[in-house]
């Protein structure tokens, strides 16, 4: 079974993004939005329009009764009406990170449209969804991507800039590009 396949899976299994959309319109955003998933990882975002503290409380009490999260943290700024989860579980019998974010609906669709921009890059040049998909599953055997980073890490931003702007087509070569 595909990264994928588990993550449908999981959406399908434990009904998860119907839990989240109680909250808010959910999106699932990312790498798995991409296609270009190489760990365990989802995001999702919640449209904060509706939203009030006492929701960040009830989801965050769903989410440790369903899902059973090993590790679990989060941050709640009321005047801003901005939260996060994020959890640690396991899935399939593997680890699952799964950060769920609330953010205002403009933020929500910025990042869609920049999600779709970089897909449609990715098809125009294939060379670059196979390094990133290379570095990453690099990065993360040196623990500088992914599960258990060591404390100076990358993240996937920095690796699809350097690909699609910086030509760097490899692990070595996006290292090379990030020292001082």
């Amino acid at each position: 079974m595909t990264i994928y396949e588990k993550a449908d899976e999981l959406f399908h299994k434990s009904d998860f993004m119907s839990l989240l959309s109680k909250y808010g319109d959910a999106f699932v955003v990312g790498s798995y939005r991409t296609k270009i998933m190489t760990w365990n990882d989802l995001d999702f975002y919640i449209d904060n329009s509706k939203y009030s503290p006492s929701q960040y409380y009830d989801l965050a009490g769903e989410i440790l009764k369903r899902m059973i999260p090993t590790r679990f943290d989060g941050f709640l700024n009321v005047e801003q009406g901005a939260a996060f989860l994020g959890f640690e579980t396991a899935i399939y019998g593997e680890r699952w990170n799964i950060d769920i974010w609330w953010k205002h609906r403009e933020e929500i669709e910025s990042a869609l449209l920049s999600e779709d921009k970089l897909v449609q890059q990715l098809k125009e040049r294939p060379e670059c969804k196979k390094a990133i998909l290379e570095i990453k599953e690099e990065l993360s055997r040196l623990r500088l991507y992914g599960f258990d980073k060591k404390k100076k890490h990358y993240h996937s931003k920095e690796i699809y800039d350097s690909v699609l702007f910086g030509n760097v087509l490899s692990a070595e070569q996006f290292l090379l590009a990030q020292e001082p």
